[in-house]
């Protein structure tokens, strides 16, 4: 006597899992769950790759596989693992390093340099910079001189007393 120790409808519940399964992270991952969903519950090859596709969260990924007409599910995966290599590539690339062609100082447009057009300079200080000792009041100066004013006026005034 053979016994069956899985549940009733553990095929069925095998099989809403996979339809409703939806990527959660990276698109390695769920290509790799997909296909153990997969191997567990057999689908229609078209009917597969349709769910497939309905799984990916990136709809820009999902357009750009559909606009290769892949026939089968493995040329789907195939194209989805070449685009998101390409968007990997795109997003490793450097920016744009061109030196401004009249002074050659900076990463900015020659409409907007600052030795072409010193007007374009802003005339606020920006916040960040540090001050200079011009900037800095010199107090002790201004102490000894105010010192030394009273003194010279108490000097003077030796006739009036303080507290008349």
């Amino acid at each position: 006597m053979e016994k069956n120790f899985k549940e009733p409808n553990f095929q069925q519940k095998l099989r809403n899992e996979l339809l409703n399964f939806k990527q959660r992270g990276s698109y390695q991952g769920y290509v790799a769950k997909f296909q153990e969903k997969l191997r567990l519950v057999p689908l229609d090859p078209v009917f597969a790759k349709e769910i497939f596709l309905k799984g990916l969260t990136s709809n820009n990924l999902r357009k750009q596989i559909l606009r290769k007409k892949p026939e089968t599910l493995e040329d789907v995966i195939a194209e989805g693992f070449s685009e998101v290599e390409l968007e990997r590539l795109e997003e490793s690339k450097p920016g744009p390093t061109n030196k401004c062609p009249h002074c050659d100082k900076g990463f900015h447009n020659p409409d907007n340099c600052w030795t072409k057009y010193p007007e374009k300079r802003p005339t606020s200080q920006p916040a960040f910079r540090k001050p200079t000792t011009q900037d800095k009041t010199n107090y002790k100066a201004k102490y000894f001189a105010l010192v030394d004013k009273l003194i010279v006026d108490d000097a003077t005034n030796d006739a009036t007393p303080l507290n008349e």
